[in-house]
C-alpha cells in the first residue's frame, strides 16, 4: 500500500482492483458485468474466480477496451470473458442476465445519472442479484459525500438491502433489484 503524502495510506490500483473482487464474493459460476472496465485488471481477477461463469466487460473508451482484450486474451479465447465497447447507458442487453454487476470509479454513478440507468441495471440484474458501485477519493469526505449520494439513487430506484461500507478514503455501496 502507498501513502498520499500525508501519511494516509491509499491503495495502489492492484491493490483497489484486488479490493474490489475480493468484496464481490463471485461464485464460480457467477454472470458479471463490469461497467467501465478500463485496462481490464478487475476483469482478470473475476475471470480467475469463475468455472462455468462468464464475466463482460465493458468501456466507452475505446483505448481501454484494446487493453481490456489485450489483458483478457486468455479469458476471451476460453470463453469466460467477452469485453466490448459500448455506452451502458444505450446498452441493450437482456434483462436477469447477470447475477453480478459492478463499477470501479465510474462518476456517472454520482455526478450526472442518466434518467432510468438505475432502474435499467435493476432489470439486468437476476433475482437475488447485487449491484456494487465502488468509489476511491482522496479524501475520507469526498468518498462519504459519493457513498450517500449513490445510495440516494438505489433508495430512490426501489434498490434492497443497500449496504454502504467507508474506509478510509474508499467506499462501496451494493444493492439488491426491486424485483
Amino acid at each position: 500500500m502507498a501513502g498520499d503524502g500525508a501519511g494516509r495510506p491509499t491503495l495502489t490500483p492492484a491493490d483497489r482492483q484486488r479490493w474490489v473482487v475480493e468484496t464481490l464474493d463471485v461464485s464460480p459460476a457467477g454472470r458479471v458485468l463490469e461497467i467501465g472496465c478500463g485496462a481490464g485488471t478487475a476483469t482478470a481477477l473475476v475471470a480467475e474466480r469463475l468455472r462455468e461463469g462468464r464475466v463482460l466487460a465493458v468501456d466507452r473508451a475505446a483505448s481501454a477496451v484494446r487493453q481490456a482484450r489485450e489483458r483478457n486474451a486468455d479469458g476471451i479465447r476460453s470463453g469466460s470473458v467477452e469485453v466490448r465497447q459500448l455506452d451502458i447507458t444505450a446498452a441493450e442487453l437482456p434483462d436477469r442476465s447477470f447475477d453480478t454487476i459492478f463499477a470501479v470509479n465510474v462518476s456517472l454513478f454520482w455526478l450526472a445519472t442518466p434518467p432510468g440507468l438505475l432502474d435499467r441495471l435493476g432489470r439486468l440484474l437476476t433475482t437475488g442479484g447485487t449491484l456494487h458501485v465502488f468509489a476511491e477519493r482522496p479524501t475520507r469526505t469526498a468518498v462519504e459525500a459519493i457513498a450517500a449520494h449513490v445510495a440516494a439513487g438505489l433508495r430512490e430506484a426501489a434498490f434492497q438491502h443497500i449496504a454502504t461500507t467507508v474506509a478510509a478514503t474508499r467506499a462501496a455501496v451494493q444493492a439488491n433489484p426491486p424485483h
